[in-house]
């Protein structure tokens, strides 16, 4: 049988729990802090992040970015996988704090907070001559068997040829590979999960660039499984093209990296991960008293709490924060256990009087000044102009939450302000405030700042948003997405590296220049262009053929050049090309070019872990220099 080639296929597109907390003195422990972040993907290097919480509630941090042969301004985004459940570098001893004391999280902490690896075994579609036939015998039946179970989602790969799946495992251009993925804890149905797909050892397969994963079911990994099949309840389903990192120059590195790759965004959890407190004193009274008083909090159709036995209360996230559900576990453990009106006025002056101190725990504060709920305004709003950039922001940040459009104003000032050492902070939430409209006009004003880092970080939360203001277009059928950016000063082309593929273009008139000479290095595109030129030429070929397109014919204009690129390979009614099923891999690869070789008149901005965000607020130090 013939190998699938890139024609056929042009047409696509934390293990376990975290153990249980020794007891501390007076039986009383909060486990109140954890970071998510990707597992080592090997796209544009990778970054990994160690989290300890200690018995004195101490946060060690330490991450290391490795980004390889990349020119150009690397700023990026929030980074989406941080879990702050509150805990703060200092010197405040929680225990002490009018922050913990008489809440939830005094008597109770979390279970399941670390992340649960998935895997399953697939198969990677569209490899040509680079994949293998062979598939281990232990896994050769249960993977048959699910190819079948999900024929429907990987019918539009094979367009109308009837390939079995038989034939398809058998096919030189197919790959058999295992796919892992972490669930966050409290993850819901819905989430989107970062996917790192690898070729199954001792097979023949000599890389996976280009290829497409089809749909893959992924469950819990039992210790000492990896030589068989894997069974029990499926948690996630992966799908979809593999990205490889496009800059790697290290030779001596390559046989690793290319039968290794990540789908961004790629699997999607399938099920509620069950999250639940435990009481550090089992007390059926006090899991009932727990309970209630998160149901009063959190109303809901279905009960957000259930107290299961005097240790457990299982927690259901409420819809409202469904995609927001670190902060909802940080709140549960920063409710008062009490309701009391007068209870609750006095602890508010306590917890203001707290927060006006340096070496406290201001993100606790503020979240449980959030769990006071409107009664807590009154005093948030006399900490709002305070002179003390930590006060004036944690205020602001708790009002914010509960609706204040006062709020809203103070963190746009401290967005605005490059001396804040809480600008970034500040941007992210205005991105997330709910019927805020100031929050939007605020972020909209940033893409004009002179900082890269502050306009890319305006622009993800404007994203978060659905912001007119930036212009998206879904490029090819699963391809990439492609946003314009018109309020922008310094032109520039910022591409994602995490949770989907994604490019920005930012300021007005973005075009390439004659002369163009680019060819990929699988010589699967070329741009060409002499001086005087009218446009751009483009080939497109089949590497595993050798067939090429004749001369296509684009304008200069970078939009037009990106979208013929990254749509699906096709003509419309007139004849003319409008899309060559250029992935965004090779798509990144070219703007990488174009940009660096200074034919286009933009930078190459590529995402990266904002310091400010995974270390917290840092003393401003100027202007950042735009280059590596």
């Amino acid at each position: 049988m013939r190998a699938l080639d890139a024609c056929d296929l042009c047409r696509l597109s934390f293990g376990g729990n975290m153990d249980k907390p020794p007891p501390v003195s007076g039986g009383r422990l909060t486990i109140t802090s954890a970071y998510r972040v990707p597992i080592d993907s090997g796209v544009f290097g990778s970054h990994r992040v160690l989290i300890r919480v200690s018995l004195r509630f101490r946060l060690l941090l330490m991450a290391a970015v490795v980004l390889p042969g990349i020119g150009g301004c690397i700023w990026a985004k929030d980074d989406p996988k941080k879990v702050d459940l509150g805990v703060e570098v200092g010197d405040g001893r929680l225990a002490d704090s009018a922050a913990f004391r008489d809440t939830i999280g005094a008597i109770t902490y979390y279970d399941g907070l670390g992340p649960m690896p998935v895997e399953g075994y697939g198969l990677v579609v569209g490899l040509g001559e680079n994949g293998s036939k062979d598939c281990p015998q232990r896994v050769y039946a249960g993977l048959v068997q699910e190819m079948y179970k999900n024929r429907h989602a990987t019918s539009h790969v094979v367009g109308e040829k009837q390939i079995s799946p038989e034939e398809l495992i058998s096919d030189i251009g197919t790959a058999v590979v295992i796919v892992q993925a972490q669930i966050p804890s409290a993850a819901t149905k819905g989430s989107r999960l970062e996917v790192s797909v690898t070729a199954y050892p001792g097979t023949q397969t000599k890389s996976l660039r280009g290829g497409l994963l089809l749909a893959t079911d992924l469950r819990v990994v039992r210790a000492g499984a990896r030589q068989q099949a894997i069974h029990g309840n499926v948690l996630a389903r992966a799908l979809g093209p593999i990205f490889q990192n496009p800059f790697l120059e290290d030779e001596s590195s390559s046989r690793t990296h290319e039968l290794s790759g990540t789908i961004l965004g790629g699997a999607t959890v399938v099920r509620d991960r069950p999250t639940r407190l435990i009481l550090t004193q089992p007390s059926y009274a006090w899991a009932k008293r727990v309970r209630d008083r998160i149901n009063l909090r959190f109303p809901a159709q279905l009960p957000t709490a259930d107290a299961t036995s005097p240790s457990l209360i299982d927690l259901r996230v409420p819809q409202e924060y469904r995609g927001d559900e670190a902060h909802f576990l940080h709140l549960v453990q920063c409710l008062y256990l009490s309701h009391d009106p007068q209870f609750q006025a006095t602890r508010a002056r306590m917890l203001a009087e707290e927060l006006a101190r340096p070496n406290t725990p201001h993100g606790r504060i503020a979240a449980c000044f959030e769990g006071l709920g409107q009664s807590a305004l009154a005093v948030l709003n006399e900490l709002y102009p305070s002179p003390k950039a930590h006060v004036s922001f944690f205020a602001a940040a708790a009002g914010l939450r509960l609706g204040d459009h006062v709020a809203g104003d103070i963190l746009a000032v401290h967005a605005q302000d490059p001396a804040s050492p809480f600008r970034y902070q500040a941007i992210r939430a205005l991105g997330e405030a709910k019927g805020i409209g100031g929050a939007g006009v605020a972020l909209r004003g940033l893409l004009t700042d002179e900082d890269p880092r502050v306009q890319v970080a305006a622009y993800e939360q404007l994203v978060k948003r659905g912001d007119p203001v930036v212009s998206t277009t879904t490029v090819g059928t699963s391809n990439f997405v492609l946003d314009r950016v018109s309020l922008s000063g310094e032109r520039f082309v910022y591409v994602r590296r995490s949770d989907e593929q994604r490019i920005a273009l930012f300021g007005e008139g973005l075009r390439c220049r004659p002369p163009i000479m680019y060819r990929s290095p699988d010589g699967a595109l070329t741009l060409t262009a002499q001086e005087g030129a009218e446009n751009i030429t483009v080939l497109r070929c089949v590497p595993q053929s050798g067939s090429v397109s004749p001369p296509i014919p684009v304008s200069f204009d970078l939009r037009e050049l990106v979208e013929l690129m990254g749509n699906d390979a096709g003509v419309d009614l007139e004849g003319k090309v409008v899309g060559l099923g250029i992935g965004y891999e090779a798509v990144v690869r070219a703007l990488h070019h174009l940009c660096t070789d200074q034919t286009a008149n933009a930078r190459f901005v590529l995402e990266q872990p904002n310091a400010a965000e995974l270390f917290g607020p840092v003393a401003p130090t100027g202007r950042p220099e735009s280059e590596l």
